[in-house]
């Protein structure tokens, strides 16, 4: 059995839906643990999670057929683009663990006609604003759609290094790993607008250097951003890693700018950011790294980018309309949840999440969220999960 019919097999047995993927020989890091016989903690987490959301929405048929969708999904994809659709699946999971307090909608379609003042309107989008998902609080409604914080740097020379890796092996018959060292500060705007158009130089650099026995080489793009690679004719590899959560919240600040075309003008419109080591290796958790730069990067993001009149499309292709300024997506934004997905390691479901909630002083469109207002729906035995919550009170400067 393949990793994608057995896949298909996993919908038929939990949700009681037939989903057919085409493809039958794909496979990817997320499904061919599924696929095993001696299951990883990983596989064990991921199918308790989707029985644990069949058994949530088991009255909502519509619900429970978007949800075998997006599994389906993860079946389709290729390398690691399988993040955007499990990432959804995680922040559903985690949100439902508090919904004795508030119900969840998943997959809102809002009709754009009635928020002609938000940013997806203003920048020329038609039709239906997209959103992952509604929690109904008592007396508000917050929106958040849902992303998966991959590392875009390592995505991009991921696929480079694989090409190389199987070009070495099966043309020179040589087995190879290569790395490429210090990623965390690389600035995100650059990366991704210049980076990924020179795929195909930095796979000819590298594939000289394995062919010449090279075991460094460097690579500078055009806009000045130098890669060392390390290359080992063996099965270990070891780079030079040195990270700063503060360096790395300045690399991403302008981030959530891709964002956009998420973000209502009537309703609280939150991003929730899912991290898992299997697609992204760049955040560490050691000690207290990821709180400080979830905790930086937020802040940047409300406070710095709210004095930013420039316009939006200077760092973010998602813009086609320069009437819009990076303040202005900055104040639509409401708040940023950054949840960690301890699956790969952890066997304890009640910690199988760690979340930090940071909201918006400068929002504009409604009173701000305040710790006050929003973390009373977030007691329970699992709000041990919440390893920070903040609505930068005391740090508006």
């Amino acid at each position: 059995m393949t990793d994608i019919e057995n896949l298909e097999k996993i919908i038929k047995d939990i949700f009681g839906i037939q989903k057919v993927i085409k493809t039958k020989s794909n496979s990817n890091s997320c499904i061919s643990p599924l696929n095993r016989e001696n299951k990883n903690l990983f596989a064990k987490n991921f199918l308790s999670r989707l029985c644990r959301l069949n058994e949530k929405f088991s009255s909502d048929k519509a619900a429970i057929n978007d949800i075998a969708e997006r599994v389906k999904n993860i079946g389709e994809a290729k390398n690691a683009s399988w993040a955007g659709p499990y990432s959804e699946l995680v922040a559903l999971d985690f949100y439902c663990q508090f919904s004795q307090f508030f119900e969840i909608s998943y997959i809102n379609l809002l009709p754009i006609k009635n928020h002609l003042k938000a940013i997806p309107a203003l920048n020329g989008q038609k039709e239906v604003i997209d959103i992952d998902l509604c929690l109904h609080l008592r007396h508000d409604k917050v929106f958040t759609d849902v992303k998966s914080f991959n590392c875009i740097h390592q995505n991009i020379l991921d696929e480079v290094i694989d090409a190389v890796e199987e070009y070495s092996l099966l043309t020179l018959g040589k087995s190879v790993m290569i790395g490429v060292d210090n990623l965390s500060s690389l600035d995100y705007t650059e990366v991704k607008t210049h980076l990924g158009f020179e795929k195909r130089k930095i796979y000819y650099a590298l594939a000289k250097a394995v062919s010449n026995n090279q075991r460094l080489a460097l690579y500078e793009s055009k806009s000045g951003i130098l890669f060392t690679f390390r290359i080992e004719y063996s099965d270990t590899i070891s780079t030079v890693r040195e990270y700063s959560p503060f360096a790395m919240a300045e690399a991403y600040k302008y981030k959530f700018l891709d964002y956009g075309s998420k973000l209502l003008d009537n309703e609280y419109s939150v991003i929730t950011m899912v991290k898992n080591p299997y697609f992204n290796e760049e955040t560490v958790d050691f000690g207290d790294f990821n709180n400080l730069f979830y905790r930086s990067l937020a802040r940047r993001t409300f406070i710095e980018l709210d004095r930013m009149g420039g316009d939006a499309s200077l760092f973010s292709s998602s813009y086609s309309s320069k009437k819009i300024k990076v303040r202005d997506v900055a104040k639509n934004l409401a708040g940023i949840v950054f949840i960690d997905d301890e699956s790969p390691t952890e066997s304890d479901v009640s910690k199988l999440y760690s979340a930090y909630f940071y909201l918006n002083p400068n929002y504009k469109n409604k009173t701000p969220l305040t710790i006050r207002k929003l973390e009373k729906y977030f007691r329970n035995e699992r709000e041990s999960q919440i390893k920070d919550f903040d609505d930068f009170k005391w740090d508006n400067y």
